[in-house]
């Protein structure tokens, strides 16, 4: 079975008439019936019967009506796809949370560099923003892919597509209120100046809906990198909310709890408009498999 022969099967399907479906395929009517025929010898099944002079779906033909549109669909997709491509018209929009540089996303110029050289018909336009910023244009289909951290929460119009999952972790200075403790509960930050990569809301969800029920309101300022919030917290002006990396070398400048009950996700979020779904999956399987060598170097080098 081919697809030229899926199509006059979903033409012949749809009008439920033979002289119908060739005339609308630009075919004789015999050569339908012959790739009809066809089919249903390789399936050893009928597709269609014929009761007083009108066609019908047999159980097998509705099934193949249904699957065999989505393969047409997919197969035409893929086509374009490469169409796009050996034209070069293929551009994917890219953006980072700026929070995830330096630590949790090493290497990122040198794999871009690397997919560039690899996939020369596929123009990405990289941008960098804020966490809250990313997964808002992925939201609105402003970006095709953005590599931000969130807990998990269902969005509308995109996909989570997680590289890796940590525990959310509260960093603490000298002398703050949450000294000495390792396990940390929401009702514990009442209070206490904070700071993170993206607002609760958006961010952290899990955190500003346990929030809600508890009735406790956090004072949060939003920073645009790793190194702002380590400074904060370093000087003893705010806790942080980071990445518990169990693995990574201990600051000895800041301690370190665990924000009992919720977990991040560091990923790609994809928005279901993209222009070209196969060049996007085909970005995000290069990112998944470049960043995944580079976390098993870094660890290694921890390790030694």
């Amino acid at each position: 079975m081919d697809v030229t022969q899926l199509r006059y099967f979903l033409k012949t399907a749809e009008l439920l008439n033979y002289t119908h479906a060739a005339q609308a395929l630009y075919i004789t009517r015999q050569s339908l019936r012959q790739a009809i025929a066809a089919m249903e010898a390789e399936l050893g099944q009928p597709l269609f019967a014929n009761t007083r002079n009108r066609l019908f779906l047999t159980e097998y033909g509705a099934y193949l009506a249904v699957s065999g549109a989505e393969v047409v669909r997919a197969f035409d997709r893929m086509q374009e796809g490469l169409s796009r491509l050996a034209s070069r018209h293929t551009a994917l929009r890219l953006a980072f949370s700026h929070s995830l540089f330096p630590f949790i996303l090493p290497g990122t110029e040198s794999i871009l560099r690397a997919f560039r050289t690899q996939f020369p018909h596929i123009r990405l336009d990289v941008a960098h923003m804020d966490n809250d910023a990313v997964i808002a244009a992925a939201e609105a289909g402003e970006i095709d892919c953005g590599l931000c951290a969130q807990t998990p929460c269902p969005r509308t119009g995109v996909t989570m597509r997680a590289l890796r999952t940590y525990d959310v972790a509260v960093d603490y200075g000298p002398g703050s209120p949450l000294a000495g403790r390792r396990e940390i509960a929401v009702e514990d930050l009442a209070g206490i100046p904070l700071v993170g990569m993206g607002s609760l809301e958006k961010t952290l969800p899990s955190v500003f809906q346990a929030c809600r029920e508890k009735g406790v309101t956090l004072d949060c300022r939003v920073t645009p990198s790793a190194i702002d919030a380590f400074y904060y917290i370093q000087n003893g002006l705010a806790a942080g909310f980071d990445i518990l990396r169990p693995d990574a070398p201990e600051f000895t400048w800041n301690r370190t709890g665990r924000l009992t009950g919720h977990r991040w996700e560091i990923g790609m979020l994809c928005t279901d408009r993209c222009s070209d779904p196969s060049a996007l999956s085909l970005l995000c399987a290069f990112l998944e498999r470049e960043y995944g060598a580079r976390w098993a170097q870094q660890e290694a080098e921890w390790k030694a």
